[in-house]
């Protein structure tokens, strides 16, 4: 078990998604929402004092993917806030009637013009951020070039070995653990399975193929 306090796992904070979304009012008829526990529920739930309506308020998801190219890693320049300009790992929120891998080929190409078949993915780090209730999944793939191209949302786009890689501009330095991680894999050849449990003050960040939390 690695533990980092505050250092981010690498898809949340690479995004820009720092907040959750406010409840104040009922997405069926517009009256006020409370908090509520409802019978044979453990937790409070927000509830609508007008019709009745329960929201659970479930996590988002979040979807990124590590995309090899013999010792380089994939990295896109935001172009849009938050951290315009900044550098991150390829990724973004899962939408409604996708799969986990099929989310993560979207933002793949929307950012960075590569194009890869979903079931090309492969699960690499998977985790919880409980005090801004989202769930990330990252995937990594290997590709024979180097070509991208940036998209709408990005400025440029490239593969960067460790040390070519724009440390002092990452979108979250935060995150340099986990990239440094990728990185140790990327050149043993060896990718565990990687999960992470982050709560305020604390995160915890284990290898679940050799079960060593």
């Amino acid at each position: 078990m690695l533990l980092l306090g505050q250092s981010a796992i690498v898809f949340l904070f690479m995004l820009g998604a720092t907040a959750l979304s406010e409840h104040k009012y009922c997405p069926q008829c517009g009256e006020p929402l409370q908090r509520h526990l409802v019978a044979g529920e453990e937790r409070n739930h927000w509830f609508c004092t007008g019709c009745g309506q329960l929201d659970y308020d479930y996590p988002m998801v979040v979807v990124t993917c590590f995309v090899a190219n013999d010792d380089k890693l994939l990295w896109v320049q935001r172009g849009i806030e938050p951290q315009r300009e900044s550098w991150a790992i390829p990724g973004g929120f899962m939408e409604r009637g996708e799969t986990l891998a099929e989310a993560a080929a979207r933002e793949l190409h929307e950012e960075s013009g590569v194009l890869l078949p979903a079931d090309q993915l492969q699960l690499y780090m998977t985790g919880t951020i409980t005090f801004i209730n989202q769930v990330y999944i990252a995937f990594r793939a290997r590709v024979d070039t180097d070509y991208c191209l940036a998209g709408p949302e990005s400025l440029d786009c490239g593969f960067f070995s460790k040390a070519e890689c724009p440390w002092g501009e990452v979108a979250y330095p935060q995150v340099n653990d986990s990239i440094e991680q990728a990185y140790a894999d990327l050149e043993s050849g060896r990718f565990d399975v990687w999960q992470a449990e982050m709560t305020e003050g604390r995160y915890d960040f284990w290898s679940v193929s050799q079960g060593d939390k």
